[in-house]
C-alpha cells in the first residue's frame, strides 16, 4: 500500500499534490514502512509509522531531538520534518549501501564505527531528555508482555538482573559516562550506511546513556565481532580495563532487553547465547 496523499504532503515539492518524479519502497525495517520519495526539491525518505505495539519503548519526542543532534554533527540524514499526529517523519535520501554481516568481522571496518561511535558521543545533548534507565525499560517490556499474556515465568527475574547490572554499570562509569551522552542504541547492520561517510540511521531508540551501552548493542546484535572487543571499545575511545568488565555487563544488559523487547510485541524471542 502506497502513503496517503496526507504522509506525501509532507514531503518537500508535493505539498501542493503534485506526484513525486519516483517512489519506491525501501527493504528493512520491521515497524514502520519507508519510502524513497524524489521530487523537484530533492531526494528524500518517507517513513510512516506501524501500530504502536510493534515499537515498544519508541519516544518520537526524544527520537526527533536525538536525530536532529546527530544530523547537525554530519552523523545522520538530515531531518526534515516529524509529524507526530500522522506518524510520519521525512529526512533526506543518502546514497550507499547497508552494512553486511561480514562487515562486522572486518577490522579496519570496526575501526571506523567505533571512530563514528566516539563522535556521536561527543555531541552536546539537547536539554530535557531523561536518562536511560534499563531496569524501567525491562520491567516496561515484562508488563507490555503480561497485558498480552504473553510473558516467559523467568520475564520478572531478568528484569531484575538488568537493574541489577544497569546499577552496577552506572556506578562504575567515569569520564564521558559519568554525564552520559547520545548513545544509537538500535546498530543492526540495517542502520550503518555506507556512503559518502559511514552513517548511522534510524534513531528510534536514541537515548541519553552511558556510551558503553552502543559497544554492547554492536556485539549483542553482531557476535562475529566480539573476537575484537577491544579494538572496538579502543577507536570509541574506552580503552581500559574497567571498560572490559563494563562491557560485558553492557551486552547481558542488550540482550536481555532484545529478548523482553520481543516479548513485548507477542513474538517468541530469537534464539541467542542468552538464556534466561
Amino acid at each position: 500500500m502506497i502513503p496517503d496523499e496526507a504522509a506525501l504532503a509532507l514531503v518537500p515539492g508535493l505539498e501542493r499534490g503534485a506526484p513525486p518524479l519516483r517512489l519506491e519502497r525501501l527493504s528493512g525495517g520491521a515497524v514502520n514502512d519507508s519510502w524513497r520519495v524524489d521530487t523537484a526539491q530533492g531526494r528524500f525518505v518517507l517513513r510512516v509509522d506501524g501500530v504502536a505495539w510493534r515499537r515498544p519503548g519508541v519516544d518520537r519526542a526524544r527520537e526527533r531531538l536525538l536525530h536532529a543532534a546527530a544530523a547537525t554533527a554530519g552523523l545522520a540524514p538530515r531531518l526534515i520534518c516529524a509529524a507526530t499526529a500522522p506518524g510520519v517523519q521525512v529526512c533526506e535520501f543518502l546514497d550507499g549501501r547497508t552494512w553486511e554481516q561480514a562487515d562486522l568481522s572486518r577490522a579496519g571496518q570496526l575501526d571506523r564505527l567505533g571512530e563514528r561511535l566516539a563522535q556521536l558521543h561527543e555531541v552536546q545533548l539537547p536539554s530535557a531528555i531523561a536518562q536511560f534507565d534499563p531496569g524501567a525499560c525491562a520491567r516496561q517490556y515484562v508488563q507490555l508482555a503480561s497485558d498480552q499474556g504473553a510473558a516467559d515465568a523467568n520475564a520478572g527475574s531478568i528484569a531484575t538482573d538488568v537493574g541489577a547490572d544497569a546499577t552496577w554499570i552506572a556506578a562504575t562509569g567515569s569520564g564521558r559516562a559519568a554525564g552520559t551522552c547520545i548513545v544509537h542504541g538500535d546498530l543492526v547492520q540495517g542502520n550503518l550506511l555506507e556512503g559518502a561517510k559511514l552513517w548511522l540511521l534510524d534513531w528510534e531508540y536514541a537515548q541519553r546513556a552511558d556510551p558503553i551501552y552502543d559497544i554492547a548493542c554492536v556485539l549483542a546484535y553482531h557476535p562475529q565481532a566480539r573476537l575484537q572487543a577491544s579494538r572496538l571499545l579502543a577507536a570509541a575511545g574506552m580503552a581500559s580495563s574497567a571498560d572490559a568488565l563494563r562491557l560485558a555487563a553492557a551486552i547481558r544488559v542488550y540482550q536481555a532487553l532484545t529478548w523482553l523487547w520481543h516479548q513485548a510485541r507477542g513474538e517468541v524471542p530469537p534464539k541467542t547465547d542468552f538464556r534466561p
